[in-house]
């Protein structure tokens, strides 16, 4: 059964985060520092009386009530030591090795430590590179074995889970026990080196324990095999003398070699540039998205876009007055000069970019001219269909939500539409149109091969927006800003939406 913590950083500003019996300390932590964009190595959580949680803990076992608030102070900046047991399988002949790492330590780091004896084992481990005999393509062919760790009633037992660090579970003090064991895989022992190499080869090597340091790896013994260490190669970095290159069989005697090739000859004015592939006929045709989820519902949104602003509660309050106003209906003369003016502003259209979806999603961008009429876009229309005989409307979005286009020859789409800038038409097929036209592709066949996906940059999108409300403020923050009063607007701004009740939950 999920509920809900809430937490509050040093600003006071909360975050509501759901939580399951199951889910750790830790993850409530990192899903509250992505919130607000922090990181969380750089932060821990307190409860009531200041009293700092362990993140190691799982929600059911921390005495947290559901609802509680947690509050987001920052961590201590040095690194912090941990205790760790770590219990052998049988096949390493049991026992437990202890050993101190610091909490930033990862725990394929801290396996590499207990192979070169930190703890004091009597012989050299492997724990890393095992690899055994396959029973299936014979006994020439070595599989890896899979290190997995036990750790609080937690499996980690992939690559990525050994690169968490003691920290990231949750683990920034006291002692903790591991309990060690050996996955067979069915990946060959080569290839598991190789992906090895890919995601530790910048941390093997490393002293991350306390007081220690880390050899290059385990020695290769006879039962558990592994690959041969290969020493770092040189890199040569040429020196001032080295970078003139040296003369080709094609550099003529005396031509310096590093001059610039001639420049290419710029296009005569003649050239044309061909049109997009997605273009045909005037016609710029996108294929229906693959994805059943919309671009909106997979783009997280930022929760501090949704906090009120003192600019927010001025228009709520303007909002509320002009609603508390009795208001008349508009004279003739009134309506007259509106409708002169959006006259006076259509005449200056001299084309409009008309976007046509369809029912399977895919959608036809075109360029109409102010003379263009409705019949002649629902010709167009028509001629696009895969169904080209069935019935079907082109609506658009009016004063009165969605509008069924009028269709005639004298209907023009801007003096009489309204069309203007870019418009949406979407086509509704008609109520007689059979299973078969609703289903199957819209398009036409040759229209859907010169087809390309629509992409959407939300993110450029949303950083130019965020780009153009940051060039509206010159001068010093509004935090800074004093009032007449002697107060600053960040006060003024908290206690309107104190008063308005927003912020609430």
């Amino acid at each position: 059964m999920a509920s809900n913590v809430f937490v509050i950083d040093a600003s006071f500003k909360r975050t509501q985060v759901k939580v399951t019996p199951g889910k750790y300390l830790r993850e409530i932590l990192e899903e509250a520092c992505a919130t607000r964009k922090l990181n969380p190595e750089a932060f821990t959580l307190k409860a009531q009386h200041n009293k700092t949680l362990d993140l190691s803990q799982p929600f059911r076992l921390s005495g947290l009530a559901a609802g509680a608030k947690l509050q987001l102070v920052q961590a201590s900046r040095s690194p912090s030591v941990v205790a760790v047991a770590l219990q052998l399988p049988d096949s390493e002949g049991g026992g437990r090795l202890a050993a101190k790492f610091a909490s930033t330590t990862s725990l394929w780091l801290m396996l590499r430590q207990y192979e070169d004896g930190v703890a004091g084992a009597a012989q050299k481990l492997n724990l890393t590179q095992r690899g055994a005999p396959s029973s299936e393509s014979g006994a020439g062919r070595l599989l890896y074995e899979q290190p997995c760790l036990h750790v609080q009633s937690r499996n980690l037992d992939t690559f990525t889970d050994l690169q968490k660090t003691l920290a990231q579970l949750g683990l920034s003090g006291g002692s903790v026990l591991m309990r060690l064991s050996f996955k067979p895989s069915e990946q060959p022992l080569e290839m598991a080196m190789q992906e090895i190499s890919g995601y530790f080869g910048s941390v093997d090597g490393v002293p991350a324990g306390v007081g220690s340091s880390a050899s290059p790896g385990p020695p290769t013994d006879a039962t558990n095999s592994s690959l041969p260490e290969v020493d770092a190669g040189t890199v040569a970095v040429p020196t001032e003398s080295d970078a003139t290159p040296a003369p080709t069989p094609d550099t003529p005697p005396g031509t310096d070699p590093t001059a610039l090739p001639p420049a290419p000859p710029s296009p005569s004015p003649a050239t044309t540039t061909p049109p997009p592939s997605n273009t045909l006929n005037g016609l710029t045709i996108y294929l229906p998205p693959t994805s059943s989820t919309p671009l909106a519902a997979q783009t997280p949104d930022d929760p501090s876009l949704f906090e009120p602003s003192l600019d927010h509660a001025k228009a709520h309050q303007a909002a509320l007055l002009r609603a508390s106003r009795n208001t008349r209906l508009p004279s003739d003369q009134e309506l007259l000069a509106k409708a002169a003016a959006r006259k006076h502003l259509l005449e200056g259209v001299r084309s409009v970019v008309v976007r046509i979806r369809y029912p399977d999603g895919s959608i036809i961008e075109t360029v109409v001219g102010a003379e263009s009429t409705s019949a002649q876009l629902y010709a167009t229309v028509a001629g696009t269909l895969e169904a080209g005989g069935e019935a079907f409307e082109l609506r658009v979005l009016g004063g009165k939500g969605m509008e069924t286009l009028t269709r005639g020859d004298g209907w023009r789409l801007v003096r009489d539409a309204g069309f203007r800038g870019k418009v949406l038409v979407t086509l509704v097929w008609a109520g007689e149109v059979g299973e078969a036209a609703r289903r199957g592709p819209s398009l036409r066949g040759e229209l859907r091969a010169r087809g390309a996906e629509l992409r959407v940059e939300v993110g450029v999108q949303r950083e130019e927006e965020e780009g153009a409300g940051k060039e509206v403020a010159v001068g010093e923050p509004e935090a800074k800003k004093e009032s007449h009063h002697g107060k600053s607007t960040e006060g003024r701004e908290e206690r309107l939406r104190r008063i308005m009740g927003f912020g609430r939950k």
